[in-house]
């Protein structure tokens, strides 16, 4: 799908809160490639079970598909497995939701192994119920006669049972990657590297400002992470040995963005990558400064902290962007620009201060530390 009409049913929203989700979505569709043609709504108390938007609005929805030379249609809104079913066949085209919109997301920035097995993992979480769904949708409509009825529900549990054999197989591997994973941990801490993770919205700008400490301290181009203005650039977390000056040193971790309303699904299935945020010694969270929702951002990673059992980590706020900024007053986190290098020091200043690390000498860690392993790229920023 290259381009869309952007649908979607608002109910209990205000209309900036509206205007704000379909803004994000259709962010969303930029960082999949897709082209918004147009924005169709509707406002309604709730949804019709069938389409989710009422008879009228599908056929203007259609409509507009057609006037648009849309490919398909993307819901802000989540669907069920019979609502998308019903919406291609009277519309005619391809519909997603939300939902698959970010998982088609994170299969085409999966660059890591264990990335794209959690992101299969999220799109088989996401399909059993549709499947389960969409049976159920069949036999109704082939009608209720026993021998129907028996033949879906043996249709129906072979594909299930194939589905959760699936997901389970994929588990048994990302828990063989995680006991690597718990391996490099373990020599982390005695080490006794203080560990910092920056967190943050999704496009805030983590991946740059960990490229920007990297370039600060002299550090290896090879040894920085990707980073491109578009959601979920980074779904793999990357761990970089980072000296802060003197014998002051750290592990600096970047994750992936949060965004609102993330589903389960996703946050179980990158439950090993974001474990590196509930083992921190310091979260680094970074707000993009110039982004007029900013403090609603801000909100939904701490909703999300709450949600990892992580919000009682010790916490550092940072607002990036500094250049795009022309007037700020705030006084309860750190103003920086990684474009400019604008408030770096500071920060390196403020972690030597927040962590203790005056004085403190580290020992030398071997060469074991930055092996490489299947699920993450060398982790040693020397």
């Amino acid at each position: 799908m290259k381009s869309a009409v952007l649908a979607g049913l608002r109910t209990q929203e205000t209309e900036e809160s509206w205007a704000q989700k379909l803004d994000e979505a259709a962010l969303l569709c930029e960082a999949c490639g897709i082209e918004v043609k147009t924005r169709l709504t509707q406002k309604a108390q709730k949804g019709h079970p069938r389409t989710l938007l009422g008879s009228g609005k599908v056929n203007e929805l259609k409509q507009a598909c057609e006037a648009q030379s849309a490919d398909g249609v993307v819901f802000v809104n989540e669907l069920t497995g019979i609502q998308t079913r019903n919406l291609e066949q009277e519309t005619g085209f391809p519909v997603i939701d939300r939902s698959a919109l970010i998982l088609e997301i994170f299969e085409r920035h999966a660059r890591t192994r264990q990335a794209h097995l959690q992101v299969e993992a999220a799109r088989l979480a996401y399909q059993l119920p549709r499947l389960i769904e969409g049976q159920i949708h069949a036999d109704q409509q082939q009608g209720g006669g026993v021998r129907n009825r028996g033949a879906g529900e043996t249709r129906l549990e072979r594909s299930r049972r194939t589905i959760e054999k699936q997901i389970r197989n994929i588990r048994l591997e990302l828990d063989q990657l995680k006991l690597q994973q718990a391996v490099q941990s373990h020599r982390r801490r005695q080490s006794g590297l203080p560990r910092v993770c920056l967190i943050g919205y999704s496009n805030a700008g983590k991946s740059s400002l960990m490229n920007a400490l990297l370039a600060a301290r002299s550090i290896s181009p090879a040894k920085q992470v990707v980073s491109a203005d578009q959601l979920f650039a980074t779904l793999d977390s990357a761990t970089r040995r980072i000296k802060l000056a003197g014998r002051a040193e750290i592990l600096l971790s970047d994750t992936v963005g949060f965004v609102r309303d993330l589903p389960d699904f996703l946050l179980d299935a990158f439950e090993s990558t974001l474990q590196e945020i509930q083992e921190a010694d310091l979260l680094i969270e970074v707000i993009d400064a110039s982004d007029p929702q900013w403090e609603l951002q801000h909100e939904i990673v701490m909703r999300t902290l709450r949600r990892l059992h992580a919000a009682h980590i010790d916490r550092m706020r940072i607002y990036n962007k500094a250049d795009q900024v022309p007037q700020w007053d705030r006084k309860d986190g750190l103003l920086l620009s990684c474009l400019t290098g604008q408030g770096l020091q500071e920060l390196i200043a403020g972690l030597i201060s927040r962590l203790n690390l005056t004085d403190r000498a580290f020992p030398e860690i071997g060469d074991e530390f930055s092996s490489q392993v299947s699920y993450n790229e060398d982790e040693r920023g020397e």
